[in-house]
């Protein structure tokens, strides 16, 4: 069963995601037992993860461990075992049981939750440290595995503590994390600038630590999951013509208003969007913006020709992938001030830029529904580079990267 929240993500109960993680848990048995059978014995990397259900960005961040379990075996000689936990001391507890196992961690991945206080976050990666130490284990590499939407992080300062941080998504130029943004977020003190939108006490950033800035690498977002790989294979079966498609535009962008609390601010940057794009409703045909249930919403990507996705409380979005997934064309404020995998934001190749205010997003979605040669061109280039990262098993290597 499908929970559709107001910005169109999916939050699952039951899902056929995670059963399917679930049977890849066989997978990571049997790998353990066919090593042992040959005498080869295999580094072994513990990941703590949060969730492993689809429509979650930290459920999405781990995925690709199950997809590709094999292959991460067989090229890096790598045994990932994932042990969901929610507070730092179910994060102990798990390392103190695998540093007791026949095959202690070489590598330890931690996922904690964006809201866990920085200086408590660096005290318990302190006492990890020290935990390893007492076991002999001072070559175990521990890994701060940031999920979070923005460019920015508040635990930044964990640098200083792990011996790697992976963003999922970080600024291209990797200077700007020396700036001192009054929000901690580049696209927040945009909206601000531009709009006048008082952010408040509202703050997510940190400075890097000076010294530790090569700790921080670049690597996977949202785009890998079974459920992608399927729409692919679904959408490029379809029988309807990207031509007679009948929605002009999806904009599922979700509420702009909340009448329970105060209108954050990513939610007035999408109430700016869906004003750029008004008075495009008298000439072509658009979806609704608000909550609709996963099966309508899934519907609508295979018939709809140009999906516009704003920013959220990041850049990146589900909707990114879901389009391209679906076979449509991915309309987006430029994303050239990011790095990220699957790359799929080539300007003009693989998705159709627009300015971060949207004060150009009615003229490029009009042009692009008027010239059908440059959509197709554009949509086949995206799907393209999402089929290669998978076909091409990519994650192996950004990981083999990333644990170096």
């Amino acid at each position: 069963m499908h929970l559709v929240n107001a910005d169109g993500a999916r939050r699952t109960r039951i899902d056929h995601g995670l059963c399917r993680y679930h049977r890849h848990a066989d997978v990571f048995a049997h790998i353990t037992t066919r090593t042992r059978r040959w005498g080869t014995r295999l580094r072994h990397a513990l990941l703590l993860s949060r969730s492993q259900g689809f429509g979650t960005p930290d459920g999405h961040q781990i995925m690709p461990f199950a997809m590709y379990a094999e292959q991460i075996e067989s090229e890096l000689d790598l045994r990932v075992d994932n042990v969901p936990t929610q507070s730092p001391q179910d994060r102990t507890d798990a390392i103190e049981t695998a540093i007791e196992s026949e095959s202690p961690p070489r590598f330890i991945l931690v996922m904690p939750h964006w809201s866990e206080p920085v200086d408590e976050l660096c005290d318990w990666f302190d006492s990890i440290r020290t935990l390893l130490d007492r076991a002999d284990l001072k070559s175990t590499k521990l890994i701060m595995l940031d999920y979070y939407a923005p460019t920015s992080s508040p635990h930044f300062p964990v640098m200083a503590h792990v011996d790697t941080y992976i963003k999922r998504q970080t600024l291209a130029d990797q200077s700007q994390y020396n700036t001192l943004y009054r929000s901690g977020f580049v696209y927040a003190d945009f909206v601000a600038d531009t709009w006048g939108f008082d952010l408040g006490d509202w703050h997510f950033g940190s400075l890097i630590p000076a010294g530790h800035e090569h700790k921080l690498v670049s690597g996977w977002n949202l785009g890998i999951t079974p459920r992608y790989r399927r729409m692919l294979q679904l959408s490029a079966l379809s029988p309807l013509p990207w031509r007679a498609r009948p929605i002009d535009l999806q904009l599922r962008v979700g509420t702009i208003n909340r009448t329970d609390k105060k209108q954050e601010w990513y939610q007035f940057s999408r109430g700016k969007a869906l004003e750029s794009v008004e008075r495009l409703s008298s000439s072509i045909r658009m979806s609704g913006a608000g909550r609709e249930s996963a099966k309508r919403y899934y519907a609508e990507l295979f018939a709809s020709k140009i999906v516009f996705s704003p920013f959220g409380w990041g850049e990146v979005c589900f909707r990114d992938y879901e389009a391209i997934a679906a076979g449509a064309l991915l309309v987006k404020p430029d994303m050239s001030h990011l790095k990220t995998e699957p790359n799929i934001y080539i300007p003009h190749e693989t998705y159709v830029p627009i300015s971060w205010d949207y004060h150009d997003a009615a003229e490029v979605i009009e042009n692009y529904l008027a010239d059908p040669p440059a959509c197709r061109r554009i949509i086949s280039n995206a799907r393209r580079a999402l089929l290669n990262y998978d076909q091409h098993q990519t994650f192996v290597r950004t990981l083999d990267q990333c644990l170096l």
